[in-house]
Order: structure tokens, then sequence, then C-alpha cells
């Protein structure tokens, strides 16, 4: 199922300087207010402000940052480029992120639903896949742990 939303050339252009030329930790795609693009929302790279306008001060755990950049009521695709260590050294996997939270209006999550297939297909290099509803389900814990268990 597809929903007819285009994607923005600019969707590719900064996952190319996220995977390419490591510029980004990670980029967040939403849909436009129109529901008719998926547009970059922000990068590891952009200040981000809050609803009373003033700066979100950044954290010192990067994925912690990017966690909580996600809103709790709406979707967003991201791209994370995640690092970890296993017995035998230290992995890094580009990750895509398809959140969908369970508080999010259903509009939102039938747009998200049809519309991550025609990003994610578009996107080479990706290993992996993080379906998430809630917290727990991205946690870095749960997250590691898939990584751990799909890439021995």
């Amino acid at each position: 199922m597809s929903s007819g939303i285009q994607i923005n050339e600019k969707c590719f252009e900064t996952y190319r300087d996220l995977k390419e030329a490591h510029k980004y930790k990670y980029v967040i795609y939403k849909i436009n207010d129109n529901a008719t693009e998926v547009v970059v929302e922000s990068t590891s790279a952009d200040d981000v402000t809050g609803a009373d306008g003033n700066p979100v001060p950044r954290k010192d755990d990067e994925y912690e940052e990017f966690i909580s950049r996600l809103p709790l009521k709406a979707g967003r695709f991201a791209v994370y480029d995640f690092d970890y260590e296993v017995e035998g050294g230290k992995r890094n996997r580009l990750l895509f992120y398809a959140w969908a939270p369970d508080t999010a209006s259903v509009r939102s999550k039938m747009l998200y639903a049809s519309t991550k297939i025609s990003l994610r297909s578009k996107l080479a290099g990706i290993v992996a896949d993080i379906q998430a509803t809630d917290a727990d389900s991205l946690s870095h814990e749960e997250v590691l742990n898939k990584m751990i268990t799909q890439f021995r």
C-alpha cells in the first residue's frame, strides 16, 4: 500500500551526508503538514527549539538526545548511525526507525505506515529496521539486544 506522498530530494542528500561523509549521527524525517511530502525535520547537527521557542539543551548521550527529539504524539522516520561493542570488537550499523507512538492519531499512524516502504526502499546501506511504538522499544538496551541477536 502506498500513500502517494512524495519524498523530497533533500531527504536523500542528507542521508548520503550521514552515510558517506559522516556529517551526522542521525537524521529525522517527517511527513509535512499538508501530507504531500516526506521532508528532513532535523539532524544531529541542528539545534532544536522547544514549544516555548527556547533552545532545547543538548544531551551528553547522543542516543538519548535522538530519542528526545521524537515527538510523543506523532510519527517520524529516522536513520541512526548505531555504534556498539560486542565480543570481538566494535560494530557500526545504519538503522532505519519507524516511530509510530501509541499516542499518535490514527491518521498519523496510517500515513507513516503507508509511506514507510517508499522511503525505506530508497535508502541503500541500512541493515536493520526498528519499529517502535513506545519508549521501551526505542531504548538503547532494546536496540542493542536486537543488534547482538541479529548480527552475531
